[in-house]
């Protein structure tokens, strides 16, 4: 009896995973945002973050999951009140299906925790790591425990298309937050700053500052100044000169030195920055502090 096979078809056929994480973040976390070519899911499993997709501002509570579609721009950041823990899976897929992922957020039931905690069980029998760091690594896939690597796949194609049977009429398409923007957003402000402190004694630009935090010029601009009242070069300006009425109380270099040592392309020019932000020059500083 001669038999013909029949292929099946597959929705969404999971081609690879980039990188497979578990973190544990504490309340004051801030990760500054990227852009990549694949999918990104991000599954809460205890506490709330705040997440910015495109500029929209997103909560994502406990037992919520985010899909962040290809060369989309995505941060992820704590409430400032508590520690969180998320999931975090990039992969690579084929199938028109997924795009019923883009711009949506969904509240995961017993059936999709079951499926997430046997898609865990069998990552850790692979020999890849789910380490509990932002340091991306390739995925080391050799001698993992037989059928792992199979059925790492297997469950996220279950898990996604469970979502899409469960949430065909009530998915939460774009659920929009302002606080989320705004708690994202302070944090943004907050790196920069900081990144800013830890430059002190470097020479930095607009430029450098935006491919850091790949933002684009208007819009780290416009952020920063709405939010401190300064343009993040004057904000800079500012620290240096700081800085530099420090070193003067500590009285072990001379104006040369510390303006060298702060990066100023000349003595003069660093006494003009001095003057412009103080009101005086920097000897007169050190006469008022001695």
């Amino acid at each position: 009896m001669g038999l013909e096979l029949k292929t099946f078809k597959k929705d969404i056929d999971i081609l690879g995973l980039y990188t497979f994480y578990y973190f544990e973040h504490s309340k004051d976390f801030y990760f500054t945002g990227e852009r990549h070519n694949f999918w990104e899911m991000v599954y809460v499993d205890s506490g709330e973050i705040s997440v910015i997709a495109d500029n929209a501002g997103y909560i994502i509570k406990q037992g919520d999951v985010i899909f962040h579609k290809p060369m989309e721009f995505h941060t992820l950041a704590s409430n400032k009140k508590d520690p969180h823990n998320v999931m975090v899976i990039t992969f690579s897929v084929k199938g028109e299906a997924m795009k019923f992922f883009e711009n949506k957020i969904f509240t995961v039931d017993s059936q999709h925790k079951k499926i997430l905690s046997l898609l865990l069980e069998e990552a850790q029998k692979t020999s890849f790591s789910i380490p509990n760091n932002l340091y991306k690594k390739l995925l080391d896939i050799k001698n993992s425990e037989i059928g792992s690597q199979q059925l790492v796949i297997s469950y996220l194609e279950q898990f996604l298309i469970a979502l899409m049977r469960s949430n065909q009429n009530n998915e939460r398409n774009g659920r929009i937050s302002r606080y989320a923007k705004k708690n994202a957003e302070n944090a943004l402000v907050d790196s920069i700053e900081k990144y800013l402190l830890d430059n002190i004694y470097e020479r930095i630009s607009l430029k450098d500052i935006c491919e850091k935090f790949n933002l684009s010029k208007s819009y780290i601009c416009h952020l920063f100044k709405e939010a401190t009242g300064k343009s993040i070069i004057d904000c800079y300006i500012n620290f240096k000169i700081a800085e530099a009425k420090k070193l003067i109380r500590q009285g072990n270099l001379n104006f040369t030195q510390i303006s060298e040592k702060l990066c100023y392309t000349s003595i003069h020019h660093f006494t003009r920055s001095f003057k412009n932000i103080t009101g005086i020059s920097p000897s007169s500083y050190e006469k008022s502090v001695k």
